[in-house]
């Protein structure tokens, strides 16, 4: 619709400025049969200029539609991976996979076996600290998601693989990065250590010492199944990633913290290929993509353009995409104060 708008009012300009030059033209001329007719070099200069315009604004307005149509298609990738999590919880007792990456989890000092790692790096990367296909179709998603590797890629994603053909060996790295999403740490955690920690790595904050988010709890829960979810709508399941790791290790979280003179603490950071935008999904399989990173914060995320964004970014002030974030990591457990 913006191109055809757009099209349409410089056809009209364009007829109404051939009009105006074409009379004054002919007012100029004294009628000849003899002479010749045609435009003036400056009538074909105005026409070349106006064409110009169009051609520019047209490849404008398609590059945008280009780019929402990559949002489109990463938020829709997002929602298939919710609803695939939905789907290996009804098969499996109504326990979700874990947002982990590899086949274990650090538990006491002890490594043991994760069964339902949704990817599984575990003897899977190849040089240079990269995920191949092999990572996918070990993970405990791959056949609620058809086998399809591009489910795990954001098209918005500029680093991410471009040869859709499975390597062979399945260890042989691919020409660029198979993955672009992570699932949220705080959800379907808690079974081997369900006192406090996120991932099975990062403490929950104790809802009675909101000053000291990192200390232990006086009580227990786990969220490894959809039930122990107290606000499925409004908790974050998947979320784009560009980790600087190599490949985006484990689940992805923030820090939360109180509010009051603390600093926003990002674990891990958002990918910044949507501009100011973050693209997610939902436990319920909902998808958004919120407005809220603003260019300060963008800079504090990224300060080398050449380099993916850091981890552990510090938002100061008020830090309000650190707040929103907070809210959405798991409603409910994680209370407002601690935000």
């Amino acid at each position: 619709m913006v191109l055809i708008s757009v099209l349409g009012n410089l056809g009209g300009f364009m007829q109404a400025s051939l009009r105006v030059q074409l009379c004054s033209s002919m007012r100029r001329r004294p009628t000849s049969t003899g002479g010749r007719g045609g435009f003036t070099l400056v009538e074909l200069l105005l026409v070349i200029s106006i064409i110009a315009i169009v051609l520019a604004l047209t490849l404008v307005a398609i590059q945008s539609l280009q780019n929402q149509a990559r949002a489109t298609g990463c938020l829709s990738n997002q929602r298939q991976l919710a609803l695939a999590n939905q789907s290996y919880a009804t098969d499996n007792s109504g326990r979700l996979a874990s947002p982990r990456t590899e086949s274990s989890a650090i538990v006491g000092g002890g490594l043991p076996t994760l069964p339902n790692a949704w990817v599984d790096t575990n003897g899977t990367l190849c040089s240079g600290n990269r995920e191949t296909d092999l990572t996918l179709e070990k993970g405990a998603l791959w056949s609620y998601l058809g086998e399809s590797a591009k489910a795990y890629v954001s098209p918005q994603d500029p680093t991410a693989r471009r040869d859709w053909t499975r390597t062979s060996p399945p260890t042989n790295c691919p020409d660029g990065r198979v993955r672009s999403y992570s699932f949220n740490s705080f959800v379907g955690v808690g079974a081997y250590n369900p006192t406090l920690r996120c991932d099975d790595l990062w403490q929950f904050p104790d809802p009675n010492s909101p000053d000291y988010p990192d200390q232990y709890r006086g009580s227990q829960y786990k969220t490894v199944t959809m039930s122990q979810i107290p606000n499925p709508s409004r908790t974050m399941a998947t979320i784009t990633e560009e980790d600087s790791y190599g490949f985006n290790t484990q689940g992805w979280c923030v820090r939360v913290r109180p509010p009051t003179g603390v600093a926003g603490d990002w674990i891990d950071t958002p990918a910044l290929w949507n501009p100011g935008r973050v693209n997610i999904s939902y436990m319920d399989g909902s998808i958004e993509a919120p407005n809220i990173i603003y260019k300060e914060l963008a800079q504090i995320m990224q300060p080398n353009l050449s380099l993916p964004p850091i981890h552990f970014a510090v938002e100061l002030g008020t830090r309000p995409a650190h707040r929103f974030m907070s809210s959405i990591m798991m409603p409910g457990i994680v209370l407002p104060e601690l935000q």
